[in-house]
């Protein structure tokens, strides 16, 4: 308790919370001092505040460079498959323009590359299934698998591209080879042929005569399954048919018996005739009679560059005739003995007979 009579001393007050006076933390000179404790505030970044700003942007700079690396090998990956694929589609579809174009290099021989030798071929056995898988190589020389059917066949090979390393490819080479041992009087899914070397499409290629009086021995067709495939050689030989060789026959038979019926001494275009040497044969008195049989052994020979046919045939015929000599006439008989050849032009309907 306070007296009254005792001193007084006034005592400190306290300002309320929040208002307390700030320190001044300017010095002489104008400059301030950061206060010190643990309300000071950091005068700039902090070291871990960089370090962790320069891993982000690392990580941006990262993720742009992967997103752009993985979507130019996805572009160019989708660009060798479609490239690939196109092709395939292109054969199986009977485009032929279409598929050379995709060929690195065009060939200079095209007779077996069009789009009506792709119809036979698809006719015989059609492409389908076309599968494009793993790519391989090298970056601007790349390979791809592909794998489809020809008609019931799988097939499965290795396709070579080369290109610019993104988006433009095409083929190092596409084409089979097919090889024929003979280019006369055949044609190939309807193709006749001048060389007989021809760079072909995968696909089936069958020879077939030209016209009925011709067939073909040996196997005509060839199957080129992939552009890998080991060149195919095609060994047809043309020869007569059953038709070919009843037409030779029955055109020098028909020219034989006309030349037999002839009453001159010497019938144009004929195997055989009586000489006039030193005798005066009367006009019209020439007989001529088969003694032989000529047709045992014939066997014409198809020529199918000329597409004639020819051989020889054995002649015995007796030759009459009412002759005159040192002013004697009689009637003469002579024997003619000989083998004759004959060519028959089987172009020309009906079929020519020429005697040599």
């Amino acid at each position: 308790m306070q007296h009254p009579d005792e001193p007084t001393q006034a005592l400190p007050s306290f300002e309320a919370a929040g208002d307390t006076p700030e320190l001044d933390t300017t010095v002489e000179g104008g400059s301030t001092v950061a206060p010190d404790g643990p309300d000071a505030k950091p005068s700039g970044p902090r070291p871990l505040v960089w370090l962790l700003s320069a891993l982000l942007v690392v990580a941006l700079i990262a993720g742009v460079v992967w997103f752009a690396v993985s979507t130019s090998r996805a572009n160019r990956e989708a660009a060798i498959r479609d490239t690939a694929t196109s092709y395939l589609t292109s054969v199986a579809d009977g485009d032929a323009a279409l598929a050379l174009e995709h060929l690195a290099e065009q060939p200079a021989n095209t007779a077996l590359l069009t789009d009506a030798v792709l119809a036979d071929s698809k006719e015989s056995a059609p492409l389908t299934d076309v599968q494009v898988g793993a790519i391989g190589g090298e970056e601007k020389a790349p390979t791809v698998d592909v794998s489809y059917r020809l008609g019931a066949q799988p097939v499965e090979t290795r396709l070579q591209l080369t290109g610019d390393g993104r988006s433009s490819w095409k083929l190092v080479d596409g084409l089979g080879e097919l090889t024929l041992a003979n280019l006369d009087a055949l044609t190939v899914n309807g193709a006749e042929l001048t060389e007989a070397t021809n760079p072909v499409f995968p696909g089936t290629y069958t020879a077939a005569p030209v016209n009925d009086k011709v067939q073909l021995h040996g196997e005509p067709t060839a199957t080129i399954a992939s552009p890998t495939q080991d060149p195919f050689r095609m060994d047809v030989v043309p020869g007569l048919s059953e038709l070919g060789h009843q037409t030779v026959l029955n055109a020098v038979r028909t020219r034989y018996d006309e030349c037999l019926a002839a009453t001159e001494s010497r019938p144009a275009n004929c195997p055989f005739g009586v000489s006039t040497d030193g005798v005066e044969v009367a006009e019209g008195s020439v007989r001529f009679a088969g003694a032989n049989d000529p047709w045992a052994a014939f066997a014409p020979v198809l020529d199918p560059a000329a597409m004639t046919a020819g051989g020889k045939i054995p002649f015995t015929v007796n030759a009459t005739a009412t002759v005159t000599r040192d002013g004697l006439t009689t009637e003469a008989t002579t024997v003619l003995n000989g083998e004759r050849g004959y060519t028959v032009d089987l172009t020309q309907d009906p079929a020519v007979v020429t005697w040599w």
